[in-house]
């Protein structure tokens, strides 16, 4: 659990990061960079998920890694593609909402 909470704040760190510096106005640039921010968050996330598994069953890095790749793949491009196609409507929304 301390590692989800440590994983969730690095991801919600960049978001706000993200708001302030980095949202385009080009909806093409914007879905391509919300992708790209998902993509790399979760992989950031999971990598920080499964070392604490690791730690916490006191095994071995590389297996836990191995076992926990499915998972990885599919979390990441779900994200990816969730941040991308999501994102940039749903932030249209919120600032119309606003």
């Amino acid at each position: 659990m301390p590692f989800q909470m440590a994983g969730m704040v690095i991801v919600g760190a960049a978001g706000g990061v993200y708001k302030r510096y980095g949202i385009e106005e080009n909806p093409r640039q914007l879905l391509l960079e919300s992708a790209t921010l998902g993509a790399f968050l979760t992989l950031i996330y999971d990598i920080i998920t499964n070392s604490g598994v690791a730690i916490q069953a006191q095994s071995a890095f590389l297996p836990v890694f191995l076992f926990g790749i499915p998972m990885s793949i599919l979390h990441v491009v779900s994200n990816t593609a969730l941040f991308g196609f999501a994102l940039p409507p749903l932030t249209k929304a919120i600032q119309k909402f606003l």
